[in-house]
């Protein structure tokens, strides 16, 4: 498949969510992350990325893993029947200069194909890009995974897994909502102004005595992770000497033909 396909943050015709990072391979994870940050993102939960990390391969040197997680906010218990949109791209893009400016050298894409448990995963690169920026282009299809499924290494050696987890991120979203009520799609197109004079939960008498301030004490309320929200990951462990050497720049991105 080599139709244009566009994704942009925010753009007019495009349907996006990114997260950013720069890094050494040691490993430092995305320096973002959001759940529903769109009303588009809300209507295509597939294409809504929540969180990026790139970590070192635990039981490998030579190889980082990077991990996309999308489509947050499914119920406890729910994972395993919810899939990936197969009108999306997901795409990991990479810079591996030293200018570190913001363009892409190498991609790494993903495909679904079909639904339910049998549902593959089509993997695409990584190679140069055929298009960069807001418009991107499938690069040659390197092989496929099944959904939820451990496989052997792809014939260019990266593997790949792509299936539910649980949702790791930690935010007191319901305070979030009382102080920036405006952040909550549900609040729309008339939200309560915020309140000033609320703040995050969840402190401690000792960092308040550490740092004179007299932050809340009472409970945060992590309300994605105790109830055991899931989330889509797609996983890639690619040899580092295919992504470069020394610091790297990596983000991905979510796209569609449509824009929606």
């Amino acid at each position: 498949m080599n139709s244009s396909i566009k994704g942009s943050a925010g753009g007019l015709t495009a349907i996006a969510a990114l997260a950013a990072a720069a890094l050494i391979y040691a490993g430092h994870v995305a320096q973002a992350s959001d759940h529903q940050d769109s009303p588009t993102t809300v209507a295509r939960p597939g294409a809504d990325i929540t969180d990026v990390f790139v970590y070192q391969a635990p039981d490998n040197a030579a190889n980082v893993v990077l991990q996309m997680n999308v489509h947050p906010l499914i119920p406890t218990g729910m994972g395993p029947s919810t899939f990936f949109d197969p009108a999306v791209m997901y795409q990991f893009k990479v810079e591996n200069n030293a200018s570190l400016s913001g363009n892409e050298n190498l991609v790494l894409q993903f495909q679904a194909a079909g639904t339910g448990a049998s549902q593959q995963i089509n993997v695409y690169g990584p190679s140069a890009p055929i298009a960069t920026g807001t418009n991107s282009k499938f690069v040659p299809k390197v092989g496929s995974v099944t959904y939820n499924t451990v496989a052997a290494a792809l014939p260019n050696g990266i593997r790949v897994w792509a299936g539910p987890e649980k949702d790791n991120f930690f935010f007191d979203l319901s305070r979030f909502f009382q102080i920036l009520p405006d952040r909550n799609f549900q609040n729309q197109p008339n939200p309560p102004p915020p309140d000033p004079a609320l703040g995050f939960r969840g402190f401690t008498a000792g960092y308040n005595t550490l740092h004179g301030t007299s932050c809340d004490l009472s409970a945060s309320q992590d309300i994605l992770s105790a109830n055991g929200f899931n989330v889509l990951a797609i996983i890639a462990e690619v040899p580092k000497s295919m992504l470069g050497t020394g610091k790297i720049g990596v983000w991905a991105t979510t796209s569609t033909v449509s824009g929606q």
